[in-house]
C-alpha cells in the first residue's frame, strides 16, 4: 500500500476522509528554504507535511522578522487554515526549513471535509490547541527570558529535532528566528564558544556536548 495513503490513515481513522484527502490533494516535493505561503496574500493551499519541515515567519514594520513555530510531520499550519478558511490574507509566511514532502490541500477542500467529516474538526482543533499552547510557551521567553537563554533553548531544541551535533544555519538566520539583530546572537555566539559550549564554523554550529 502506498506509504503517502498509509501516512494519510495514521492520522484519520475515518477511510472516507483519508480517502478524499488522498484524491483532492496534491501531493508535492519542495526544495529547501522554499516559501510555500507568502505574508499579506490569500491562501489557496494549506500544507500537510509528510516528510520535513517549514517554519512560519512574521515580519513587522521595522524589518524584522522572528519565528512563530515550525510544521513538523503529520502538522498542517494553524494560521493558514484560520486565513484560508476565512477568506482573509496571511499574517505570516512559511518557508520550508529542508526539502519537504507535502499534501498541498485546497483551501475549499478543506473547508468542505471540515463541514462534512468531524475527524476533520477534531484534527483542526487540536491542531490550534497545540499551537495555543505554543504561543503562550513563546510570549513567556519574550516577556520573561534573557536572549542568552532564549538561543541556547533555541539551539538545544534544534540539536534534538536533527539528532545530529552540527546545525546548519547563519546568524542572520538564527536573529530572524528569534526576532533580534544579527549582531546581538554574533556577540552570545562568541561567548557559548568562548565557554566551550559550541564551535562556530561558516554557516554552521557544533556542539561537541550538551548546551
Amino acid at each position: 500500500m502506498d506509504t503517502t495513503y498509509l501516512f494519510l490513515r495514521k492520522i484519520f481513522y475515518d477511510k472516507s476522509l483519508a480517502d478524499e484527502l488522498m484524491d483532492k490533494s496534491q501531493f508535492v516535493v519542495v526544495p529547501a528554504h522554499t516559501k510555500i505561503l507568502e505574508e499579506d496574500k490569500y491562501i489557496r493551499i494549506v500544507p500537510l507535511v509528510f516528510e520535513g519541515r517549514i517554519k512560519v515567519m512574521r515580519k513587522v514594520e521595522s524589518g524584522k522578522e522572528i519565528l512563530l513555530y515550525y510544521i513538523n510531520p503529520g502538522e498542517s499550519c494553524a494560521l493558514s487554515i484560520v486565513a484560508g478558511m476565512n477568506r482573509t490574507k496571511s499574517v505570516a509566511y512559511a518557508e520550508t526549513e529542508a526539502e519537504t514532502k507535502m499534501f498541498a490541500i485546497p483551501v475549499e477542500v478543506l473547508r468542505d471535509l471540515h463541514y462534512r467529516y468531524p475527524q476533520c474538526d477534531d484534527f483542526l482543533l487540536q491542531l490550534f490547541h497545540t499551537r495555543f499552547n505554543e504561543l503562550i510557551l513563546f510570549i513567556d521567553s519574550i516577556a520573561f527570558k534573557t536572549m542568552d537563554f532564549r538561543l541556547v533553548n533555541h539551539l538545544k531544541k534544534k540539536q534534538e529535532e536533527s539528532g545530529e551535533d552540527v546545525i546548519y544555519i547563519t546568524h542572520q538566520q538564527l536573529a530572524d528566528e528569534l526576532g533580534t539583530a544579527r549582531e546581538v546572537i554574533s556577540r552570545l555566539l562568541k561567548q557559548l564558544e568562548r565557554d566551550g559550549k559550541i564551535v562556530n564554523g561558516r554557516s554552521k554550529i557544533e556542539i561537541p556536548g550538551q548546551l
